[in-house]
């Protein structure tokens, strides 16, 4: 579930992965910096070899990195353009394996080693359909663009599969939407993100996948302040634009309770059955604005519940960092 994260959050709502239906005034910009830590539940070489046993693709890896740096741009009040070009890693990867040998069938484990590099580009657009602080609602579309390596080699020399290289070599189209509402110091959002995965590099199409949740989020700020539009942020509502004469330090305490879903990958025409899977966690976190348009996030999402199929190790926990900048 973590080999090839969706993109970030377009745009503020609470959490660091749930977006609202804020938009960039035109001409204001944002930069952000986002970390994700994926700890998976490790399993030892019987498991993977009893897996290979019973002809099922496992691996497992230490853990996986992703840093994600972004970009956002206003073009209108309405429209916000976005782009978000990730750095991979993974960490000691091992493969179940199974060859024959004189008609005998042999289950092993293969060390394919760590694997890093700048993974595929995203692309977004969204648009706020509605105006104010009452209840608001915005649509996303954009791209994921095949710019991450695909020709990874393993210790011994051989092309990693697809499903473990920085890219995809796929163009995926993306669409979601988000709504939102603001109570005083209480920001509410919710939001779905979908990506419909392409043919990619050996002939793999892995699976579409779906992210989204709800976001519930406390802001301590002074009386005077609740009463400021905050409905300027991107990338996990770390950039918080507000109006200059009455901005503040001020710090956000936010739960997001949130899901992935993956679907089952095809390689060569063939359906991968046990690839895929779903998970649903709770993220607790905290965010601090600063006045000068600084601002820095963190949360840690543990699992509540997860059906990952036994291709991919279950997730211990996730930690997500997040830097930004408004402009």
């Amino acid at each position: 579930m973590a080999d090839h994260l969706g993109p970030g959050a377009v745009s503020g709502g609470g959490g660091l992965n749930v977006f609202g239906p804020e938009t960039l005034d035109d001409g204001q910009g944002a930069a952000s910096l986002r970390l994700l830590y994926t700890r998976p539940e490790q399993r030892s070489d019987d498991e993977l070899e009893a897996l290979a046993a019973e002809h099922v693709h496992a691996h497992n890896t230490d853990y996986n990195f992703n840093a994600a740096a972004g970009l956002a741009y206003g073009i209108t009040h309405h429209l916000t353009l976005s782009a978000e070009l990730p750095y991979v890693r993974r960490d000691d990867l091992r493969e179940g394996t199974r060859d024959h040998v004189g008609g005998a069938a042999l289950n092993g484990v293969e060390e394919l080693g760590s694997v890093s590099g700048i993974g595929d580009l995203n692309l977004l657009a969204k648009y706020r359909v509605t105006e104010g602080m009452g209840l608001g609602f915005a649509v996303v579309a954009g791209i994921k663009t095949p710019t991450g390596s695909t020709h990874k080699q393993s210790r011994e020399g051989e092309r990693l599969e697809t499903e473990h290289q920085p890219g995809t070599g796929s163009w995926d189209p993306l669409l979601g939407l988000s709504v939102g509402t603001v109570a005083g110091p209480l920001q509410v959002s919710a939001s779905a993100l979908y990506q419909f995965s392409g043919k990619g590099a050996q002939d793999t199409r892995l699976g579409d996948r779906m992210q989204g949740g709800i976001a519930v989020s406390h802001r301590f700020a002074s009386p005077e302040d609740h009463h400021v539009e905050t409905s300027h942020h991107h990338h996990g509502d770390e950039l918080d634009e507000q109006s200059e004469a009455h901005a503040r330090d001020n710090w956000t305490a936010f739960l997001e309770l949130g899901g992935e879903w993956e679907g089952r990958q095809k390689v060569d025409g063939e359906i991968e059955e046990e690839s895929g899977g779903s998970w649903i966690y709770a993220a607790p976190g905290v965010r601090f604005t600063a006045a000068s348009g600084w601002s820095a996030g963190a949360a840690l999402a543990l699992p509540l519940w997860q059906d990952i199929r036994a291709s991919h190790p279950d997730i211990r926990y996730r930690l997500m960092l997040s830097l930004g900048r408004s402009f």
